[in-house]
C-alpha cells in the first residue's frame, strides 16, 4: 500500500471513529434520562420560527448547547401559544419551557436549569403622552398598564397590587393595543419592543422610556417542572453547570 493512501486511511478510520465516539456520547446522553417535552413560543426576537419550522432567535446560541448536553437537538422543541405551553410546564412532570424569567409562583413549581439570554424590562408610554409621570413603582400604579397574560411581567404587577392591567394573549397583540391608545403603559424589554415595533413597521421613535424597572429579574431561562424525578433534575443542572 502506498504511504499517502495509508495515510489517508488512518485518517478515515480516526474521522469515523470520532464520528462513533460523539454519536455514543449523544445516545448515552438521551438514554440517561426520561422522555423529555420542550415547549417554547413563537416570540421576535428571543425564540423565531420561520417558514420551515426551524426555531431561532437571540435564546438560541445557548439554548443550543444545552440541548446538546443532554442529547436533544432543536427537532425536539414544540411551539405552542405561551398560555398553553406555560399550563403543562407548571402541572406536568418531564416538561421543560423556555424562555422563563424567574418569579415566587413560577420557583415553587419550577426548577431554573440554565440561563439563556440577560434582559433589562421597562415601563414604556408612547412618546407623545407627554403627560405620563413615573417616578417610582408606586407612581405607576395610576396609569392602565398593557401586558402579557401568563407573562412574568404580568404576574409580577399582579403580586404589587397592580389594580389597571389590560392583558393579550400574545406580545403582538399586546403591542398593538398600547400603540392604539388603550393603554398608557406597557411593561416590556427595549429589545424586545424595538424588535415588535420592527416587526410592525413602527418607528422606534413612537415609544419613550417611561420607567426602568430595576426591581424585577428578567432573564430568561430554560426551566422543567419540579414534580420530575430528582434524579432527572439532578442530571440536567449538572450537565447545565458544566457548560459555563
Amino acid at each position: 500500500m502506498l504511504p499517502e493512501v495509508s495515510l489517508l486511511r488512518s485518517g478515515l478510520m480516526a474521522v469515523l471513529g470520532a464520528g462513533v465516539l460523539l454519536y455514543g456520547s449523544s445516545t448515552v446522553q438521551a438514554a440517561d434520562l426520561p422522555e423529555l417535552t420542550i415547549y417554547t413560543e413563537n416570540d421576535p426576537p428571543y425564540v423565531t420560527v420561520d417558514e420551515q419550522g426551524q426555531v431561532g432567535g437571540l435564546t438560541k446560541p445557548r439554548l443550543q448547547r444545552f440541548l446538546q448536553s443532554i442529547g436533544y437537538s432543536a427537532r425536539d422543541i414544540k411551539v405552542q401559544p405561551w398560555v398553553r405551553a406555560y399550563k403543562e410546564a407548571m402541572s406536568q412532570p418531564n416538561v421543560l419551557i423556555y424562555p422563563i424569567a424567574k418569579t415566587p409562583e413560577r420557583e415553587a413549581r419550577l426548577t431554573y436549569l440554565y440561563r439563556l439570554y440577560d434582559a433589562s424590562v421597562y415601563f414604556y408610554r408612547l412618546s407623545e403622552r407627554t403627560d405620563i409621570r413615573v417616578n417610582n413603582l408606586a407612581s405607576a400604579k395610576k396609569y392602565r398598564v398593557c401586558a402579557v397574560r401568563g407573562d412574568y411581567r404580568a404576574e409580577y404587577l399582579q403580586s404589587q397590587r397592580f389594580g389597571r392591567i389590560d392583558l393579550a394573549p400574545d406580545s403582538t397583540a399586546n403591542l398593538k393595543k398600547f400603540l392604539a391608545g388603550r393603554c398608557d403603559l406597557a411593561i416590556l424589554t427595549e429589545i424586545g419592543i424595538h424588535s415588535k415595533l420592527a416587526q410592525l413597521n413602527e418607528k422606534p421613535e413612537r415609544v419613550s422610556i417611561a420607567y426602568p424597572l430595576l426591581e424585577l429579574d428578567s432573564n430568561l431561562y430554560i426551566a422543567i417542572n419540579s414534580s420530575s424525578k430528582p434524579e432527572t433534575i439532578k442530571l440536567l443542572k449538572k450537565r447545565a453547570a458544566a457548560l459555563d
